[in-house]
C-alpha cells in the first residue's frame, strides 16, 4: 500500500506540468482567433512560446509544492481540490505576470495570461480528481487500501477519521486503555498498519513506546498537539560567556517579521480600500436604508496587549438593540445577557444565536457574506489591527481569559484567521483557541497569503466559519 500511495503522489508531478502546458497552448491558441479579439498585437513566436512556457511550468510546479498541492490533502472532496486549485494557479499566475512586467522583452498578451489561468483552474482541477478516480478503481480492483490505526475516541478522532474514509481507507479506533493493558503489537499490525495518529495524550513512557514503535516497524506517525505543545515553539539558542542560553519566542511576529507584516498589511489594505471604496459607499447607504442608525457600528475592543481601540463594521444589528452607550444602552445590554440566558449556542466563552432577532434584514446579508467586516480596513490602515489574525475579542471575554488564553493577545487581531477559513462554525472555543495559538506560534508572511486566499474562496462559497 506504501508504494501504491507513493506512486499517486509521484503522478500528480508530471499531470500537473502537462496540464499547465497544454492550458498555456490553448491559451495561445485562443488568443490568435479573431472572433474574439480582431487586432492582435505582438505575440510571441510559436517556437518560442513553447520553449518558454515549458520553464514555466516548472516554476508553477514548484509554487504548487510550496502551497501544499502535493501534501496529504489529495484525497479531498472535490470542492476542496477546487479550491486548492484555484488558489494555486492564482498565485503562479500572479507570479508569473509580475516576472513578465520584469523582463519586458519577453512581455506577450496579458489576455494569454488570463485564459491560460482559466484554463489551467480547469484542468488541474481535472486531472487531480481523475487521478482521485484512478487511485479509487485501483484500489477497488486490486482490493487495495491504507490501514489507518487512530488512537482515542473523541470528536477529533471521529473528524479524522472521516476524512480518512474518504481516501478508502480502512481505520480502526482504539481506546488508550486497551495500549497499557495489551501492548502495541498485540492491537497494531507490524506489517499491515500504514499510519497511527494519535488524538488524545499519553503518558510519557507510552507515548515514547508509541513512537519507538512505529518508527522501527516503518508506520507513520501523527499526533493532535494540545495547547501545552504548542506553546512557545519558537526558540533562540545564544552563547554568553561560554555559557548556552535558550530564548522561547512567544511568536516570529518580532523584528524584521513585525515589519514585514506591517508593510504588507498597510499596502494591501490601502489598495484594497480604494479599489472597494465605491462598493463600501453603496453599503453604507442600503445600510441606513434598511433601519434608522448610523451606517457604522464603532465599538470599543481590547487589542494586542489588551490596548483598546476602536472597532469599525457596518452596522447590521438594529440601533436600539446595539450594545454602547451611543445606540441601544443599558437596555441593550439586558437584552444580550437575556440572550445568553436563553438562546446563547456557543461554547465556552464564544456567544452565538442562530437567527439573532437583533439583526436587520440586510445585516444578515452583510454578516453571511462578511462585508460588514470591510470597514476594518481602517483600522488595518491606522495600525490596530492587522488584515490576518486572531478574532478581535469583546472586553467581557477578555474579563475571563486565563493565561493561556491571554496569548491570543499577543498580536494584533485580524480581520480574518485560520478559524473563520477552517470551516467549522460548530467547533469549540477551545479547538479555536488551538487555531489561533498555532497562528501566534507559526507565523509567517506565506501563511498570511494562504489565509487571505482562502478567506476569498470561503467567502464566495460560503463555506468558512461564521
Amino acid at each position: 500500500m506504501r508504494r501504491f500511495q507513493l506512486l499517486f503522489t509521484f503522478l500528480q508531478v508530471p499531470v500537473d506540468y502537462a496540464v499547465i502546458v497544454a492550458a498555456f497552448l490553448m491559451a495561445y491558441w485562443l488568443r490568435l482567433q479573431d472572433f474574439l479579439a480582431p487586432e492582435v498585437g505582438y505575440v510571441m513566436p510559436l517556437a518560442d512560446y513553447f520553449r518558454l512556457i515549458l520553464v514555466v511550468a516548472a516554476l508553477w510546479i514548484l509554487i504548487f509544492a510550496l502551497s501544499g498541492m502535493y501534501g496529504p490533502a489529495a484525497d479531498e472532496g472535490p470542492w476542496r481540490v477546487l479550491g486548492r486549485s484555484f488558489m494555486a494557479v492564482s498565485l503562479s499566475v500572479a507570479i508569473f505576470i509580475i516576472i513578465l512586467f520584469g523582463f519586458k522583452e519577453s512581455f506577450f498578451s496579458r489576455l494569454i495570461a488570463g485564459y491560460a489561468w482559466v484554463f489551467a483552474i480547469g484542468l488541474v482541477f481535472l486531472g487531480r480528481m481523475m487521478l482521485v478516480g484512478a487511485k479509487h478503481l485501483l484500489s477497488r480492483l486490486a482490493n487495495v487500501c491504507e490501514h489507518i490505526v487512530i488512537i482515542g475516541n473523541n470528536d477529533a478522532a471521529n473528524r479524522i477519521k472521516e476524512f480518512y474514509e474518504q481516501g478508502l481507507a480502512k481505520v480502526k479506533i482504539l481506546e488508550p486503555k486497551e495500549l497499557a493493558s495489551q501492548g502495541f503489537g498485540q492491537l497494531i499490525s507490524r506489517r499491515l498498519t500504514d499510519l497511527v495518529t494519535l488524538t488524545v495524550d499519553l503518558p510519557t513512557d507510552v507515548n515514547l513506546g508509541l513512537i519507538n514503535f512505529c518508527d522501527h516497524n516503518g508506520i507513520k506517525f501523527r499526533y493532535l498537539p494540545s495547547l501545552v505543545q504548542l506553546h512557545s515553539v519558537n526558540a533562540a539558542m545564544y552563547t554568553l560567556k561560554g555559557y548556552p542560553l535558550i530564548e522561547l519566542k512567544p511568536t516570529p511576529l518580532e523584528g524584521w517579521g513585525r515589519i514585514l507584516k506591517r508593510v504588507f498589511d498597510f499596502g494591501l489594505a490601502t489598495v484594497a480600500f480604494i479599489v472597494l471604496a465605491p462598493f463600501m459607499i453603496v453599503v453604507a447607504i442600503l445600510v441606513q436604508l434598511d433601519s434608522p442608525g448610523p451606517a457604522l457600528f464603532i465599538q470599543k475592543r481590547p487589542g494586542q496587549f489588551k490596548r483598546e481601540f476602536s472597532l469599525y463594521k457596518f452596522r447590521s444589528m438594529y440601533t436600539h438593540l446595539s450594545t454602547g452607550d451611543t445606540y441601544g444602552g443599558q437596555k441593550a445590554e439586558a437584552y444580550r445577557e437575556y440572550l445568553k440566558t436563553t438562546r446563547d449556542e456557543g461554547a465556552g466563552l464564544l456567544f452565538k444565536i442562530k437567527d439573532d432577532p437583533r439583526v436587520t434584514r440586510f445585516g444578515r446579508w452583510l454578516r453571511r457574506t462578511s462585508i460588514d467586516e470591510l470597514p476594518q480596513l481602517f483600522n488595518v490602515m491606522d495600525g490596530n489591527m492587522s488584515l490576518v489574525g486572531p478574532r478581535p475579542p469583546l472586553p467581557d471575554e477578555v474579563a475571563q481569559y486565563s493565561s493561556k488564553e491571554l496569548r491570543r493577545l499577543l498580536v494584533k487581531p485580524g480581520i480574518t484567521g485560520l478559524w473563520q477559513v477552517s470551516g467549522r462554525s460548530d467547533a469549540s472555543f477551545d479547538d479555536y483557541l488551538k487555531l489561533d495559538m498555532y497562528y501566534v506560534e507559526h507565523w509567517s508572511l506565506w501563511l498570511d497569503i494562504q489565509i487571505i486566499i482562502k478567506t476569498i474562496w470561503v467567502t464566495l462559497t460560503g463555506r468558512g466559519a461564521c
